[in-house]
């Protein structure tokens, strides 16, 4: 819990932080990105609905990963971005059905499965663009 609540304040003061430069703020985001989402997957495989606070605490952190796309948009001609791109709209796809679903027991029941499979999606996503990000240097 120590260690997401500090990648968490880690990630909330390192696009005010000149100095951090593109691949470690991006790396920064793909974990906290990880853990948050590695907790829902965990809640829901355990059939846990979640409350509106965790699927807030789940798609805030996309929100802040979204204004890094958009504030190193001048690097979009790199495999990483495009990777981490395309790894923001999987886990997009993985919180949305998680917040879309939760509200009614019946369809969380139905739902729950397509959790599992859109968390997989995410995790490789994230880890082509931790792979782009390698390749680059």
């Amino acid at each position: 819990m120590r260690a997401r609540t500090v990648l968490v304040l880690v990630l909330l003061g390192s696009p005010a932080c000149p100095w951090r430069g593109y691949a470690d703020v991006m790396r920064i985001h793909l974990e906290v990105l990880s853990g948050v989402a590695a907790k829902a997957a965990y809640n829901a495989a355990a059939g846990r609905r979640p409350a509106s606070n965790e699927v807030t605490e789940l798609l805030y952190p996309l929100q802040r990963a979204r204004q890094f796309a958009h504030q190193y948009r001048a690097y979009e001609a790199r495999a990483s971005y495009a990777r981490f791109v395309a790894a923001l709209d999987r886990y997009e796809a993985f919180g949305g059905a998680i917040d879309a679903a939760r509200g009614d027991a019946a369809r969380w029941a139905a739902e729950r499965s397509t959790v599992a499979a859109r968390y997989d999606a995410w995790r490789e996503a994230a880890d082509q663009a931790r792979a782009a990000l390698e390749r680059e240097g």
